[in-house]
């Protein structure tokens, strides 16, 4: 007969194991290929998220694809919540959980949509652990008016006001091209 330390202890590991899983699917239920794929994602990934943070080195990086867990511990003794990344196995379990809940929803378009709009999976919102956070306050300042007149090409002066000789100029640059691409036209027409 079990005892009640017995089936506490059980419990609780099973409990505790239920909380730590966002999805399970049945291995069996996907591909070893693709199961094998997926490992190989999480092993070279595991080493990116730990270079995000000193010393930059992952002590623990491993994946069975026969029961679809893995390990991943970086230098500094932390373990990254690798599910807050995509191409992760958390992020493919996730993933493949939602594939198997849409095909359950047997066609079902509210059903369906549930399955993957309330279960998102992966790059939810990581945290950047080796960034520096500054802060500025934008403040606003006059521009020039829209009477303005550049000279000198891109960070050339500018001139507020426009005197005669400007305005004549200004408006002889743009007459005088019409008139040379009209005189253009007109030759090739004659040919």
């Amino acid at each position: 007969m079990p005892s009640f330390r017995g089936v506490f202890v059980a419990t609780a590991a099973i409990l505790t194991g239920i909380a730590n899983a966002d999805y399970f699917i049945e291995p069996s239920s996907v591909p070893r290929s693709t199961r094998e794929s997926w490992c190989s994602d999480e092993k070279t990934t595991c080493p990116i998220i730990c270079q995000q943070t000193e010393p930059r080195t992952t002590l623990i990086n491993d994946c069975d694809a026969d029961e679809l867990t893995y390990g991943c511990l970086c230098g500094n003794n932390q373990r990254p919540n690798v599910s807050e990344y995509s191409l992760t196995l958390p992020y493919f379990i996730c993933q493949e959980w939602g594939n198997q809940c849409v095909k359950a929803c047997k066609g079902a378009n509210q059903c369906a949509a549930d399955c993957r709009e309330k279960n998102r999976c992966g790059a939810t919102n990581p945290k950047k652990y080796n960034t520096t956070s500054t802060s500025t306050e934008a403040t606003a300042s006059q521009t020039d008016s829209p009477d303005t007149i550049y000279t000198n090409g891109p960070g050339g002066s500018a001139s507020g006001s426009h005197n005669g000789a400007t305005a004549a100029f200004e408006a002889g640059s743009k007459y005088s091209l019409v008139l040379v691409l009209t005189a253009m036209f007109a030759g090739f027409a004659m040919l």
